[in-house]
């Protein structure tokens, strides 16, 4: 058997950890429900109930970890939670390293979800993947060559550029979000609208070969595809429109999952 990574994925409503080889193929997922009351001291009780079997089960080599908000991927640290208490600061890799006795990297999620699809999803085999989720929130991710790109201190926040909307600036994710449109901020259309105008500006900075947009939201399937692409399409510049593709995630649940599966086995 080859080596065997520990993946987890602890987002703000689900929690999941999944093994698999150091080419991001699944062995074993495990999903649990958050409970947001709890705090994060509820989250890694919930780890330590499910890690050690998965862990003696399949000899499991390193941890990766990929966690739904700012982290200090150097120090392992969590820098800030947006949606639960308790998270601010904490050294995560060391708390895994110290209950497991493995080798742990911990990264922002949406930067483990664009390795994955870059490695093993969508954008496999391009050199530039750019990565867009649409769920609650809206998360980015840039990967180069096969490595995340992370800028100074993190990158590609795509959620939290702006625009203005009927004469008001406003950030992408408080407009094409998914908890913007059940709040009635905007419908789906309006929301792929806002998203592919930011998305052609990302086109216009970067130049990927691939966009790839992932989560709950495009579901709703041509409501959300065809206006995005065709906004991108009106306002992407000039000289880079037969550059960029337009590509659902290919991975679905588990790609923060793989993406922490990749990190533990030495992708970066």
């Amino acid at each position: 058997m080859s080596d065997m990574f520990l993946g987890v994925e602890i987002g703000g409503t689900k929690l999941q950890l999944g093994v698999g080889d150091g080419r991001g193929r699944l062995q074993a997922l495990e999903r649990r429900s958050v409970e947001r009351s709890r705090g994060a001291k509820g989250i890694l009780r919930q780890i330590e109930e499910v890690a050690p079997a998965l862990i003696q089960r399949f000899r499991v080599r390193g941890v990766g970890v990929g966690f739904g908000g700012p982290v200090d991927m150097v120090r392992g640290r969590v820098l800030k939670s947006h949606q639960i208490a308790g998270w601010d600061g904490m050294a995560l890799g060391g708390w895994c390293e110290r209950k497991f006795a493995l080798p742990t990297v911990v990264e922002n999620d949406q930067n483990a979800a664009a390795l994955a699809e870059a490695c093993c999803g969508a954008g496999r085999g391009k050199d530039r993947v750019f990565y867009v989720t649409v769920g609650t929130g809206i998360g980015g991710g840039l990967v180069v060559d096969g490595k995340i790109y992370n800028g100074r201190f993190g990158a590609a926040e795509i959620g939290h550029t702006r625009m203005m909307i009927n004469g008001r600036w406003v950030t992408v994710e408080s407009v094409a979000s998914g908890l913007a449109i059940e709040r009635g901020v905007s419908t789906v259309s309006e929301a792929a609208r806002c998203l592919g105008m930011a998305i052609a500006n990302v086109i216009a900075l970067m130049n990927p070969d691939v966009v790839i947009v992932g989560g709950g939201v495009t579901r709703a399937g041509t409501r959300f595809w065809r206006p995005l692409r065709q906004t991108v399409a009106r306002y992407v510049f000039a000289p880079f429109r037969r550059n960029y593709r337009i590509a659902p995630a290919g991975l679905g649940e588990a790609v923060v999952v793989v993406g922490g599966i990749l990190l533990a086995g030495g992708e970066r």
